[in-house]
């Protein structure tokens, strides 16, 4: 793809969408205080600290505060916002007192406010007033961006396709490159540095970092560790015989995709084969239950009822699959208990998974987008057990 970003033209229609459903509420404008949604909604992204951030949302103008830091980042011209106030630093410069003058300055102070939180998040030790106590304005907390980006436009699909894309070279290294003996950690960064390299020589000046995390994030687990689905430890020697499971989170232009497979070091058992197999099944049954106006509860409820055929029930930890985007894990998920029905623009990680004690964990994760007709798989690494063998 040419553009590997978000245009002005669409962070227009997302701030007009905005303010009409603030307006349906009552609401004279929103203030954000999320770091994601300040970058959904106006292209600014920055790193989330102590140090709050805050964007004024109005018809009129759309205003930011952020500490002096941010100032020179804050005021790109290719962001969507009109002035920038800085405070110096925090517990300095009494940052949220700087919020409720850009509240007052916006004409929205003695108002209504629609709010995504009630003051700046307490995260890295702030702890600081809320916006009701400091303006006169009726301030209520929203998930406006939160629903917005349930669905994605053509753009976001396309730079988590481009993502998938460098998915598969990541996955492909990452395969490559296991070795009994070595520590998973250790490929993990030789993995990452190389496909950094190739993704930013070929993508260059297009490319910009809108995070502080890796551009590509090529992780797995192995042996007994693999039971463990959310297992952090990467220390644990690989050993011939052991299952593997990966995940692989490229990140482009602020959005991110799901890869992930299980796979076997050298010879493998039957009952790794077998477990293998009903995973495998299990991820195309999702797949082929999801589409438009299908319920969300509906495509766990396929898994879950297979499962329990194939007498491996006991062994799940976790939901189907869930939304993702400019995070890992968004709403709505394949759940259940979520309600309502999928939405053409939405886009699910389809990882049914089960975790058998002495034998590992079986999981593959793949990125789909629900289309008008049906869905389409964004990452496309191999899933049969012969391609996923380390030899």
């Amino acid at each position: 793809m040419t553009n590997l970003t978000i245009g002005e033209s669409e962070h227009r229609d997302r701030t007009r969408t905005l303010l009409e459903r603030a307006s349906e509420d009552g609401y004279d404008g929103v203030v954000l205080f999320g770091a994601l949604n300040i970058h959904y909604v106006s292209g600014m992204y920055h790193l989330p600290t102590e140090r709050p951030v805050a964007l004024g949302v109005t018809d009129d103008r759309i205003d930011a505060v952020v500490p002096r830091l941010e100032q020179e980042h804050a005021s790109r011209d290719d962001f969507l916002i009109d002035e920038v106030t800085t405070y110096f630093e925090y517990p300095q410069g009494e940052p949220m007192e700087r919020v409720a003058e850009m509240c007052d300055r916006l004409g929205i102070a003695d108002g209504s406010i629609a709010v995504d939180a009630d003051g700046s998040p307490p995260r890295n030790g702030y702890t600081g007033p809320a916006l009701s106590a400091l303006v006169s304005a009726d301030v209520g907390v929203e998930d406006y961006v939160t629903d917005m980006r349930e669905t994605k436009s053509d753009a976001e699909i396309d730079l988590i396709r481009e993502a998938s894309v460098w998915a598969n070279l990541g996955h492909r290294l990452l395969q490559e490159r296991i070795e009994v003996g070595r520590r998973p950690i250790e490929v993990r960064a030789e993995v990452e540095a190389e496909a950094v390299k190739t993704m930013l020589d070929a993508l260059g000046d297009r490319f910009e970092m809108r995070s502080w995390a890796n551009p590509m994030q090529c992780l797995f687990t192995t042996g007994e560790v693999t039971e463990l689905p959310h297992s952090m430890d990467q220390t644990t020697r690989i050993e011939r015989g052991d299952n593997v499971v990966t995940i692989v989170k490229p990140n482009v232009g602020g959005y991110t995709t799901e890869l992930e497979r299980t796979m076997f070091v050298g010879e493998v058992s039957d009952a790794q084969r077998d477990y293998f197999e009903i995973m495998r099944e299990s991820q195309e049954i999702a797949i082929e239950t999801i589409g438009p106006g299908v319920e969300y509860a509906a495509v766990e409820e396929a898994v879950v009822d297979y499962f329990e055929e194939q007498g491996v029930a006991e062994y799940t930890q976790h939901h189907v699959g869930h939304n993702i985007g400019m995070e890992g894990h968004e709403r709505p998920f394949l759940d259940v208990d979520q309600e309502g029905e999928i939405r053409p623009g939405e886009l699910f990680t389809v990882e049914p998974g089960f975790y058998v004690p002495d034998v590992g964990g079986f999981r593959h994760s793949d990125t789909v987008v629900v289309t008008d007709e049906g869905t389409e798989t964004l990452t496309y690494y191999p899933r049969d057990l012969e391609s996923l063998i380390v030899r």
